[in-house]
C-alpha cells in the first residue's frame, strides 16, 4: 500500500512551510517605509533606488504579497513622494558624492564616471562639476596632491631621490587616476613634500 501524501497545510512539523518574510510588502506605504530605511542607510540616486525597489517588488510578487500590476504604480508613487519632500535629490547627492571623492584624491574624470555609474542624471553631474570648480582653483591639482600623499608618491616616497623606474611608476599611478601628464609630472617632480602641501593649500578654495 502506497503511503498517503500529506497536504501542504498539514500541521505536521516535518511538513515544509512557506518562508515568512521579515518585511512583507503588501501596500505602497510598506514599500515607502522600506525605501526610507534604504536611503537613510545608503544615500543614492533616484535611478538606484528605483532598481532596488523593483527588486523588492519582484520578491513581494513571488511571495504573493502584491500583484504584478502594483509594481510600477507603487514605485512611481514612492519616488514622487520622496522627491517632493527632498529625501531624494539627485543634484544634492551628486554634489556631496563628488566632494567626498575629491577629498579622497579622485580626479574629476573618475568622479564623473562614478556618478554616471550610480545613475546620476546628466544635469546633476554637470552641477557637481560646477561645485567642484567652485571648491578649488584647480580641483585636479588639489586631488592629485592628496592622492600623492596617500599613496606615498613623488616627494612622499620613503626613498629619495626617485629612480627613473620608480618615477615612471608614480607617474603611471596618477595617470591611471585620471590626471593629466602635466599635473602628474608637477606632483611627482616636486622638490619636497612641503612643496606639494603648498600646492594643495594654494589651490584649495
Amino acid at each position: 500500500m502506497k503511503p498517503q501524501r500529506r497536504s501542504p497545510n498539514s500541521d505536521d512539523p516535518a511538513t515544509p512551510r512557506a518562508k515568512v518574510r521579515r518585511f512583507p510588502i503588501r501596500t505602497e506605504e510598506a514599500l515607502k517605509n522600506l525605501a526610507l530605511s534604504y536611503v537613510s542607510r545608503f544615500p543614492c540616486t533616484t535611478d538606484k533606488l528605483r532598481k532596488h525597489l523593483a527588486k523588492k517588488m519582484r520578491e513581494a510578487i513571488d511571495a504573493n504579497e502584491a500583484q504584478p500590476g502594483d509594481g510600477r504604480k507603487w514605485i512611481d508613487g514612492v519616488v514622487a513622494t520622496l522627491t517632493r519632500v527632498r529625501v531624494l535629490d539627485d543634484s544634492s547627492y551628486a554634489d556631496a558624492r563628488a566632494m567626498t571623492l575629491h577629498r579622497r584624491g579622485r580626479s574629476t574624470s573618475l568622479i564623473v564616471r562614478d556618478l554616471a555609474q550610480r545613475g546620476a542624471p546628466e544635469a546633476a553631474i554637470l552641477h557637481a562639476r560646477a561645485t567642484l570648480a567652485e571648491s578649488s582653483e584647480d580641483p585636479d591639482l588639489t586631488a592629485a596632491a592628496r592622492l600623492a600623499k596617500k599613496k606615498k608618491l613623488g616627494p612622499f616616497a620613503k626613498v629619495q631621490p626617485l629612480t627613473r623606474e620608480v618615477r615612471m611608476k608614480h607617474l603611471a599611478t596618477l595617470a591611471r587616476g585620471g590626471f593629466s601628464f602635466d599635473i602628474a609630472r608637477r606632483i611627482v617632480d616636486a622638490k619636497d613634500a612641503e612643496s606639494v602641501a603648498e600646492i594643495e593649500e594654494l589651490t584649495r578654495g
